[in-house]
């Protein structure tokens, strides 16, 4: 990147938060630290009214605004692609707005971006239904995070019964075709993790809360360092025919995986995992095109579901 294009970015870079220090903007572009203090000074000659000093952090002085910014052909397509999975991936209302904000980014591209645009968006889709059910919680669970209100909210737990809870909210991460919400429970004490699509009701009160808790990855992070402890893993090894491999490929990552190497004809898989049976049961689906290298116990176990299946069949 050149120096025109990478000062100009940082001042891009600048007006994304409220304070930014010199490490993240060295790292987001790759330079030392003196770049970045020689960069922030060429954009204080210029006349940006840039606040801060190295140590500290760098913001821009309120109401100082770029002028509308052009994006190139790759970041619109980029937008668009994510216009596609976030029509599947989150409720109507989020990928309403989301539409919402495409239009008016549409609306300052060049012509020929615009042309590009209208090609890619009959020939880009993303296969198969919203498989997550919601009633329209995301937006409203975003603001709580971003303004730090208490939520008052209705949840369906696994039995069925229902329970109230105040929480005070930390994020919301994606995983396995569902959201989470992580928050600080008041009425446990203590940090839980709520399936959103079993959330009954959602109120934000106009209370806030001042603890500064967790942060969302630390917890996240935690939580399965602690479920590790808790089960005791197994080393697994498996190789899979390299004409059907493609298919465990595609399910690994909910089995442990580690790594993987490929050979002439085959494809050896590692995982980690802490079920035997639940592992056995996956890969009997592949037959003789799957073969346990270790451990003795899962082979042992794939023989007895064998002899299963041939008695029920016989």
């Amino acid at each position: 990147m050149n120096k025109f294009d990478r000062v100009f970015s940082t001042l891009v870079l600048l007006q994304t938060k409220r304070i930014i220090k010199a490490a993240t903007i060295s790292e987001r572009f790759g330079t030392s630290l003196r770049t970045v203090y020689r960069d922030i000074s060429t954009l204080k000659n210029a006349g940006i009214p840039i606040i801060g000093d190295p140590g500290i952090g760098y913001s821009i002085m309120d109401g100082y605004r770029l002028p509308p910014i052009m994006f190139n052909e790759n970041e619109a397509a980029a937008l668009l692609t994510a216009e596609k999975f976030i029509g599947k991936i989150t409720d109507e209302k989020t990928a309403a707005d989301y539409s919402n904000a495409m239009i008016k980014i549409k609306a300052i591209l060049r012509t020929a971006e615009k042309q590009s645009l209208a090609v890619l968006e009959d020939a880009i889709t993303i296969s198969g239904g919203n498989s997550w059910t919601n009633k329209n919680y995301l937006q409203e669970l975003f603001k709580g995070i971003a303004s730090k209100y208490v939520l008052d909210m209705e949840y369906q737990k696994a039995d069925g019964t229902t329970s109230k809870r105040k929480l005070e909210p930390i994020g919301c991460y994606y995983q396995y075709n569902n959201w989470y919400l992580v928050a600080f429970c008041q009425l446990k004490t203590a940090y839980r993790t709520f399936k959103v699509n079993r959330i009954t009701n959602l109120r934000l009160l106009q209370q806030h809360f001042e603890v500064e808790h967790i942060n969302l990855q630390d917890y996240i992070d935690g939580q399965s360092d602690s479920w590790k402890v808790q089960n005791q893993f197994q080393n697994i090894e498996i190789a899979f025919n390299k004409r059907l491999a493609h298919y465990a490929e595609s399910r690994k990552y909910y089995f442990g995986f580690v790594e993987q190497t490929i050979e002439e004809n085959a494809v050896h898989m590692k995982f980690q995992n802490s079920s035997i049976e639940i592992m056995a049961r996956w890969i009997v689906q592949f037959g003789d095109q799957a073969t346990v290298i270790a451990p003795l116990e899962l082979k042992n176990r794939l023989q007895a579901l064998a002899m299963q299946l041939y008695e029920h069949y016989k």
